[in-house]
């Protein structure tokens, strides 16, 4: 029998179908900006190691997501009343084509913006993929699951508040919950039953934040779940949604999600000119401030992007670039980058080397080093902004801009 499945799964593979390495959400598994395996592009350009270009019907700040052959993103088209729209595209990963799209107007009333706001605040949030599912987060116009074909399954309306700034914190998934933080709309974070939608738990939370909620195991093997919030960073039962313990940090309008390495969380902020970068234990109980701090850099932080950690190294991207010994918080490196002073873009992992995007700078390929080596500077070639992170899959980057999603790769 077992020679039998051998045989067939080689047929698979020698037929042209190949398993591909997911990226199914926010920074990738695990929200950790990690690539698997994959000979990535260090060079592009206009006319340079771009596999595929695909217009897009509207804006957003949403990264797309990778299921093996298929790729997804949201935008908006409209700017407000009745004319604004939240769409989910589904576009073929080989060719770029766009296969499928949903569409979804907005509640009102919505937020007015405009300028720079109007670039993001209407599709932020980043969908996650699982199995035969995508759940995608439009915030006031709540949570939807569609399956990969583009049915509605079902959909969640969370809360109606609004904040000037926009929503779109991203969603994330632990065993049969949807994870989704929704402090801008309702002031809570959600654990909706990821098949019918209806709320399992929610925990209440004051002040509104737009980061990922994040799993950790704890040194005694138990689940919890983080988030970074105005006021710390708040550590929930994931059965429950019980708050389990609080930690003090910079806070302010946080944006940041934190990576994770065993039972040690790594989160930057910056708080009106405030600055802090810390490494906090989990498992503890109640206010941890005092006891569950491995250490704190108040010297450096970062508003908006999200940290890298890279073997001992923890790597983020505010004004200038930073490199931390992650066992201390002692700085090792800074360089200063153009481009990265206000940066919503956060860098990934990918073939030994860090991918950072910038708004209207390019992109940067650095070295996964102390000395972060600027091994290239790319330029598509497009004047609209990117305020998205890049997802990463077998050697392909997929970037999109305000106007276009693309493939980059080597040719």
């Amino acid at each position: 029998m077992k020679k039998t499945l051998l045989f067939s799964f080689a047929l698979i593979i020698g037929s042209g179908m190949m398993i591909r390495a997911d990226w199914p959400g926010f920074r990738g598994p695990g929200h950790q900006g990690q690539a698997g395996a994959g000979d990535f592009p260090i060079v592009w350009g206009p006319q340079e190691n771009v596999a595929w270009k695909t217009k897009l019907p509207g804006h957003g700040a949403s990264s797309p997501v990778v299921k093996g052959e298929r790729v997804f993103v949201t935008c908006f088209t409209g700017k407000k009343g009745p004319e604004l729209v939240r769409h989910l595209l589904c576009l073929e990963r080989k060719t770029g084509k766009i296969m499928w799209e949903q569409k979804r107007p907005a509640p009102q009333p919505e937020n007015n913006y405009s300028g720079q706001l109007l670039q993001h605040g209407f599709a932020t949030a980043t969908p996650i993929v699982e199995g035969d599912r995508i759940y995608v987060n439009f915030c006031r116009g709540g949570v939807f699951a569609f399956d990969l074909e583009g049915k509605e399954l079902w959909h969640r309306e969370l809360g109606k508040f609004r904040n000037s700034f926009g929503s779109g914190a991203s969603p994330s998934l632990y065993g049969d919950l949807v994870l989704v933080n929704a402090t801008v709309e309702a002031s809570a974070l959600f654990a909706l039953n990821k098949t019918t939608g209806e709320t399992v738990w929610r925990a209440k939370i004051a002040g509104d934040c737009w980061a990922t909620p994040v799993v950790v195991e704890t040194a005694k093997g138990q689940k919890e779940i983080v988030l970074n919030c105005l006021a710390g960073l708040f550590g929930f039962d994931p059965n429950t949604g019980k708050e389990l313990w609080f930690c003090e940090t910079v806070g302010g309008y946080v944006s940041s999600t934190p990576v994770v390495h065993k039972d040690i969380l790594y989160i930057i902020g910056s708080n009106f000119g405030m600055k802090g970068a810390a490494a906090i234990r989990a498992g503890g109980r109640g206010d941890v401030t005092k006891t569950h701090v491995v250490w704190s850099n108040p010297k450096v932080g970062a508003s908006y992007c999200s940290p890298l950690l890279i073997g001992e190294r923890l790597f983020f991207f505010s004004g200038q670039a930073t490199c931390l010994n992650s066992a201390t918080g002692e700085v090792i490196t800074q360089n200063r980058l153009d481009g990265v002073t206000q940066l919503y873009s956060s860098p990934i992992a990918a073939g030994g080397k860090i991918y950072l995007f910038t708004r209207n700078q390019g992109a940067y390929v650095l070295s996964a080093d102390d000395k972060m080596t600027v091994l290239a500077q790319n330029d598509l070639g497009d004047t609209s902004a990117i305020n998205a992170s890049p997802a990463a899959s077998d050697g392909a980057l997929f970037i999109r801009s305000q106007e276009y999603l693309y493939c980059l790769q080597k040719k």
